[in-house]
């Protein structure tokens, strides 16, 4: 009786000990099991990160959504941003009397070869800013260029405060230059009139801070199956500074461009303008 007492006893204690490591147990995978569920649910939406003007989409295997789902008017942003960072232009150069909105003169003061006289430029856009939507944009940037004029038969002196020009009678001139380089920052505002209709047209209205690096006269010349060369460094009585504007109709990342200078151009010939036209590239 006494040992079925305390077999019972036993029993009955280890009955009630077993019971609630059940049940603590049974709670703890309960509760084990409704965070992994939570956990595998927030693993299967799409976990969206903002970094700055990025996006990282982080996508569960099991997920059908869009991997590339970005917003369309992010994507079309960024790549009007980049639809413009190199411009590239050459053209021809003419002087004028004034201003060749008031009609075309030719400046005869400076003999030179309308032909072969040129306009090189090229801008490396750092900078741009946004006006309104997709429509307009202003790039900011830095350039450099080149104005070349061609003299002919006709040799350049500086006597004084003066341009003197003589006529060379010689035949085998090889080249006869009259160059200005210049440092620049363009300042261009682009905008697409017929967006909804046409992306690819663009035009541009660009102005242009010129700083004058330096002047140059390159004179080559044969005599005898011998090459001479001779040239000049100054700045030729030209501005130091000189603002100047341009437009630009652009199809694609072809076109052409109108450039004229808008402040003074020569400290010797306060009324003489340079315009210069041609081709451009906008990559």
């Amino acid at each position: 009786m006494i040992i079925i007492t305390r077999y019972c006893h036993i029993s009955i204690k280890y009955t009630l000990y077993f019971s609630q490591k059940i049940f603590i147990l049974s709670t703890i995978l309960f509760f084990s099991n409704l965070s992994i569920n939570n956990l595998t649910a927030q693993f299967n939406d799409t976990l969206s990160l903002k970094y700055k003007n990025s996006k990282i989409l982080i996508i569960s295997k099991n997920n059908e959504t869009n991997e590339w789902g970005f917003d369309i008017e992010e994507i079309k942003d960024e790549e009007f941003n980049h639809s413009l960072r190199l411009g590239i232009s050459y053209g021809n150069l003419q002087l004028n009397n004034f201003s060749p909105f008031n009609g075309l003169n030719n400046f005869s003061a400076i003999p030179y070869n309308k032909v072969n006289s040129s306009n090189f430029k090229f801008n490396f856009y750092l900078k741009s800013f946004k006006l309104k939507k997709d429509l307009i944009k202003i790039f900011i940037g830095l350039g450099l260029e080149k104005n070349k004029l061609n003299l002919g038969y006709n040799s350049l002196n500086i006597l004084g405060d003066s341009l003197v020009f003589f006529n060379l009678n010689m035949f085998n001139i090889k080249r006869n230059n009259l160059n200005h380089h210049f440092l620049n920052i363009p300042i261009n505002l682009s905008w697409m009139p017929f967006k909804k209709k046409n992306e690819n047209f663009k035009t541009q209205i660009e102005f242009t801070n010129h700083f004058l690096w330096y002047g140059k006269t390159n004179f080559r010349y044969h005599d005898n199956d011998q090459v001479f060369n001779h040239s000049v460094k100054n700045d030729f009585f030209f501005e130091k500074y000189y603002l100047s504007g341009c437009f630009k109709i652009i199809w694609k990342n072809i076109g052409a461009y109108f450039q004229t200078n808008l402040t003074n151009y020569s400290t010797l010939f306060p009324n003489i303008y340079n315009y210069s036209y041609g081709l451009t590239l906008c990559l």
